[in-house]
């Protein structure tokens, strides 16, 4: 191979996660900050799956996000090919202007196409199912006539509500522009106040949540998404109305538990916060798919709540993933939060849009 600007690199059996640098001839890049092990985790998570397929092919010639340090992450190019003995060779360089503005645009390409594929699939079928049922009405009369209008009228709204949120997918996939330090508690209870008001669930949070820096309407968002996947998904079979606290109410015990069917809880991590619910959980196996948009387990659901929560997240610069809470229901992690030490009064950083705190400390 050529001798070029970059760092010269082996990856051992072609591994994604180990890097070994032959020779170090680039200024533009701190060598000392390239990881030599764990190279996916320090890879942008959204980056990590086109990385990897990469380095299955005979050559390599990829570029993508890499974190090196406390600052935003770097945009890379990897140029490399597999030597014959399972290792892949190369050099790492800085990815040009244009070789960001070329990624950025192969992302905004993929999900256009994946925009089409969701509106020919599945707005096709409450259209037909409309349709249908518009043209029965028309040979019936009175009752069943009515019956048939109403199937139509719960097909346009199902379809109402999945073009809802392909707008918000689309919106939710740009970059974060402005930010502000935010108390994350208050958030948290104006969420709650959206998608929990007059649910069969109590809101569970800890005593001293975190200020995270942070685009305050798109994180509401994204936990009333989050809200509404718990009561929706959470929630048993047999509970009924009435036999459990709502929003506001709740009787929250000295441990901080809430005497509920179902409780959702919000509580910090080493790296961010969690939100959490004592629900039915989601199987192992689906706990990476569940951000795919249109993928869901409920009837009338459309299937692009989490991938909106996915897609805010990473405007933020965070990851989000799922996995299993304390009480064997669903959690959902935000990694990669910048958290700042507050001292502002939350009702002036929020525009006085504070709840009156629901429950209390977090037992999740």
């Amino acid at each position: 191979m050529e001798r070029r600007p970059g760092v010269a690199y082996r990856r051992p059996d072609g591994d994604p996660t180990r890097f070994v640098v032959e020779a170090a001839g680039e200024p533009r890049l701190d060598v000392d900050a390239l990881p030599r092990t764990g190279w996916l985790e320090a890879t942008a998570e959204a980056d990590r799956e086109r990385l990897r397929s990469a380095l299955d092919g005979e050559t390599v010639d990829v570029t993508y996000r890499l974190a090196l340090g406390d600052d935003d992450p770097t945009w890379v190019r990897e140029r490399g090919r597999s030597d014959g003995s399972g290792d892949v060779v190369g050099y790492l360089l800085p990815a040009s202007e244009g070789d960001e503005r070329r990624r950025q645009l192969e992302r905004q390409r993929e999900r256009l196409e994946e925009f089409a594929s969701v509106v020919s699939h599945d707005l096709r079928n409450p259209l037909s199912v409309a349709v249908g049922n518009v043209e029965l009405a028309k040979e019936f009369g009175g009752e069943a006539a009515d019956e048939r209008l109403d199937r139509a009228h719960d097909a346009l709204d199902w379809m109402d509500d999945l073009i809802s949120d392909l707008l918000a997918l689309a919106r939710e996939g740009r970059s974060v522009e402005e930010t502000a330090t935010v108390d994350l508690r208050s958030v948290v209870d104006a969420a709650w106040q959206t998608a929990g008001s007059g649910s069969d669930a109590t809101l569970v949070v800890e005593d001293s949540l975190p200020w995270v820096e942070c685009d305050r309407s798109r994180l509401r968002q994204a936990l009333e998404n989050l809200f509404r996947n718990a009561i929706e998904h959470g929630a048993p079979d047999d509970c009924s109305p009435g036999e459990v606290s709502g929003a506001v109410g709740g009787d929250v015990g000295d441990d901080g538990s809430a005497d509920a069917s179902l409780r959702v809880s919000v509580g910090v991590t080493a790296d961010g916060f969690y939100v959490a619910d004592d629900g039915s959980g989601i199987d192992p196996s689906e706990r990476e798919s569940v951000f795919e948009p249109g993928r869901t387990s409920a009837d009338d659901g459309t299937g692009f709540g989490l991938a909106i929560v996915e897609r805010i997240a990473e405007a933020h610069g965070w990851s989000v993933s799922a996995t299993e809470s304390r009480r064997s229901g669903a959690r959902f992690e935000f990694d990669g939060v910048d958290v700042v030490d507050g001292s502002a009064d939350p009702t002036e950083a929020d525009g006085g849009d504070v709840a009156t705190g629901f429950g209390g400390s977090s037992t999740e």
